[in-house]
Formats: C-alpha cells, sequence, structure tokens
C-alpha cells in the first residue's frame, strides 16, 4: 500500500479514537517535537526579557575578600539614592568577589579574569579590598595616585589613612600582570620606609556604617581605578562611606 493511503487510514482510525487515545497518540508521535518548541521558546523569551531588563551601569566597583551581610542591599540603594541614581533604568553595582591569591582556585582565577576585561574597557570605578587584594593590583598599577584624586585639603584629610605603595617597585614590574612581583612593604601607611611613595588607597574599615553593611577581613582599602569612567561618583562614594568615620 502506497505510504500516502497508509496515512490516511491511519488519520481516518485516528478520528474514532476516544479523546485520550488521541492525546496518547500524539504525545508518542509528537513529544519531542513539543519538548524543543517548549525549549526554543523558552529561550526565545528569557533572551527578550534579559534585552529589555538590561540597565545601563552608572558605577561598578569590585569588592575583593569582603562579606556581604544584611544591611548591604540597602547601603548600596541608599547611596544610589543620595546621588540621585533612578534604579529602575540605571544599576550601581557593589561586586562581591574572592581572591584568595594564596591559593588561585577557580574562583580566584575567574575573579582575575574579569578585573582584567573591566579594567581594560574602562568600566570598572572603585575596588574595596583587603591588603592582600590591594598589594596585588597597586604592584600591577591599576590604581589611581589620590593626589590626582583629591583636593589638597582631602589630602591633609585623609593622609592618617593613607595606603602607599612604592612606584620604585612598581617600574620592576612594568604593569606586567606575568611579571614576579616584588615583595611588598610590611607596613603600608608608612612612607618613610620607600624610595618612591605613592598614596592609592584609603583604609576604611573604621567606617562604622560601612562596617556594619559589609563582612570585613581586618584592614580595607578604598581605591579608584586609574582609568575609572566615573570619578565623580567615586569620590562622592568615598564621602558617603566616611560620613560616620
Amino acid at each position: 500500500m502506497p505510504l500516502m493511503d497508509e496515512f490516511k487510514e491511519e488519520r481516518a482510525e485516528i478520528k474514532n479514537r476516544s479523546f485520550k487515545e488521541k492525546c496518547s497518540y500524539f504525545w508518542d508521535y509528537y513529544k519531542w517535537h513539543v519538548i524543543g518548541g517548549a525549549i526554543g521558546l523558552f529561550v526565545v523569551v528569557s533572551l527578550i526579557h534579559t534585552i529589555l531588563s538590561q540597565k545601563d551601569t552608572a558605577f561598578y566597583a569590585a569588592f575583593l575578600n569582603i562579606g556581604q551581610s544584611l544591611f548591604s542591599e540597602e547601603y548600596k540603594n541608599e547611596f544610589a539614592s543620595s546621588i540621585g541614581i533612578d534604579t529602575s533604568k540605571e544599576t550601581v553595582y557593589f561586586d562581591i568577589m574572592p581572591l584568595e591569591l594564596s591559593v588561585m582556585d577557580d574562583a580566584t582565577v575567574a575573579t582575575a579574569q574579569k578585573i582584567m576585561v573591566y579594567v581594560s574597557a574602562g568600566d570598572l570605578d572603585v575596588i574595596i579590598a583587603d591588603k592582600a587584594a590591594t598589594d596585588h593590583y597597586s604592584y600591577l598599577g591599576t590604581m589611581m595616585d589620590l593626589r590626582d584624586f583629591l583636593t589638597p585639603e582631602e589630602v591633609k584629610k585623609y593622609e592618617p589613612y593613607f595606603y602607599y605603595m612604592d612606584q620604585t617597585k612598581l617600574q620592576k614590574t612594568n604593569g606586567e600582570t606575568n611579571a614576579d612581583l616584588p615583595d611588598y612593604p610590611a607596613d603600608p601607611a608608612d612612607p618613610s620606609t620607600m624610595e618612591e611613595p605613592i598614596p592609592v588607597g584609603i583604609r576604611i574599615d573604621g567606617c562604622k556604617k560601612f562596617s556594619e553593611a559589609h563582612y570585613l577581613p581586618g584592614p580595607t582599602y578604598f581605591t579608584v581605578v586609574t582609568n575609572t569612567s566615573h570619578p565623580d561618583i567615586a569620590h562622592t562614594l568615598l564621602e558617603y562611606i566616611w560620613e560616620e568615620q
């Protein structure tokens, strides 16, 4: 019997079956088409939702080796509101990331790669980190000289809390991420031990409201990325953190 005639007879037979039998037949023969179509529809809907809900980034800060408390999201939203950011249209990122440099596990490698990409693109504005991470990125030439960021009056204000890096040690690495990094100064708050001290960080773990919003590992430093796209917002964030010092 020709295939077409067989198909017609099968369809005629199906018409005489019960509703339950028709559903069973349909599922047996077309279930993979249904599943494939459902998956395809889900992917398309998800893609459209992502595109439509995507917001512009108003400011990006990386928090390295710093925990998130119950008040972290509230703290970020209050800061965004204080600078007039409409969070329904723009996003302020406080990106919490691990960077265990002594281990170099998958999470650390992923964080290092992410930071490298965002710094290269000029999308990362501020890094707030523990001493180990601050040491690491300071001697890769990632941090701005705070004397170019602060007013002379502010330099005097924050000077007792400065984190210094030794420019002569940075020059030995030439800013290369694969270079052998120098021994870091034992006390980054003591510029007298350095040949060419440059203030690149401000210690902020004594700031009450910030400390309540995050779990800090000990000494914690605020630094500004050299090619920040939002220096004014970075400056405002520093003032916001410092307001309850």
